[in-house]
């Protein structure tokens, strides 16, 4: 547990032969908000969007002259899959977990690297080697989140939510073949669906084993459930409300952060602009232009965290709160 070849964002080297957590406060909250939004969103794909649309940077590590740095950027997919994927931030070292495929093409060696190993065939896991982000429990729940929502990959997956008005849409399995069902939509408004199993005839080219319309079942299945969740729903308008009150939280808490370290960077640009010989004018202009730059960041997060203190979509009035209140009396009207 002493070999780090790259440390990842939210870690630093500590000595030769550990890690430690990152001491910069706006990078561990950053990452910890990635863990957050996921245990609120179960979906990858949503906490992507959510950071890009409510335009929070996450960090990254790059390095260059000065070595290794932290630069703060939108995420892509990709970065958010890592982190929720990365045993190190659940404390454990992990090393050995791709690996390289040999074959021969035209009687040359062919070699393909950075294929991933399953768990059981990695070289080294060492749990509770360092101090996480999250329990190893609630990364291996989360790791389980991520494989029941990929479609296509496992038959036996949940998978995510689709597009389409379908009640049951990826539930439901064929009681022949066993094998998921698929909804086809049509009517005027291309609204009605009809689930159908067709995998018979796609894969052995032999008849489809059932289809029927979904009407009926859904509306069948919607009253089962509304039936069971009533006596919560008052509790669901309750924990609705409590939602709405921190909507922006999560976003003004990493905009104050940012505004910290920017206002920081000023200071460290004001000093350096200070200390250079004027007659300098190379170098002076140089560093005064890198003053003028950060206060902009600063003058932009000011502007950008007043909006959001000043946000009036922050409060329910009192009539909102009777209806929705109304509305958890009665979750099939609701419905």
């Amino acid at each position: 547990g002493e070999l780090f070849m790259t440390v990842a964002v939210g870690y630093v080297r500590v000595g030769h032969n550990r890690i430690e957590k990152d001491p910069d406060r706006r990078v561990g909250e950053a990452i910890a908000l990635v863990f957050a939004k996921f245990t609120e969103m179960q979906s990858v794909r949503q906490v992507h969007l959510w950071f890009r649309h409510e335009r929070v940077p996450l960090p990254a590590v790059t390095y260059g002259a000065e070595g290794r740095l932290v630069e703060w950027k939108l995420p892509v997919y990709n970065t958010i899959l890592h982190i929720l994927t990365n045993p190190i931030y659940a404390g454990a070292y992990a090393f050995g977990r791709t690996g390289s495929r040999i074959s021969i093409e035209a009687g040359r060696k062919k070699v393909v690297r950075g294929f991933k190993k399953e768990r059981k065939d990695w070289e080294v896991l060492i749990p509770n080697h360092h101090e996480g982000y999250l329990s190893w429990a609630d990364h291996e729940r989360n790791l389980g989140l991520i494989a029941d929502n990929a479609n296509g990959k496992n038959p036996m997956s949940r998978g995510a939510l689709r597009r389409g008005e379908a009640l049951l849409a990826g539930l439901l399995r064929c009681g022949h073949c066993g094998r998921k069902l698929h909804v086809a939509y049509s009517g005027k408004n291309g609204n009605t669906g009809r689930y159908h199993c067709r995998g018979g005839a796609n894969n052995h080219g032999g008849d489809p084993c059932i289809s029927f319309g979904g009407m009926r079942i859904d509306r069948d299945v919607a009253a089962e459930v509304i039936e069971r969740l009533q006596p919560l729903g008052i509790e669901a308008a309750l924990a609705a409300q409590a939602a709405r009150s921190r909507a922006n939280e999560d976003k003004r808490g990493q905009v104050e952060l940012a505004l910290e370290q920017a206002r920081y960077e000023v200071g460290r640009a004001r000093r350096q602009y200070d200390a250079v010989d004027p007659d300098n004018r190379l170098v002076a202009a140089e560093l005064e232009k890198r003053w003028n730059d950060r206060l902009a960041v600063v003058r932009n997060l000011e502007t950008e965290l007043e909006g959001l203190t000043a946000s009036p979509a922050v409060d329910l009035t009192p009539a909102d709160r009777e209806r929705l209140m109304t509305l958890g009396a009665d979750l099939e009207r609701a419905w």
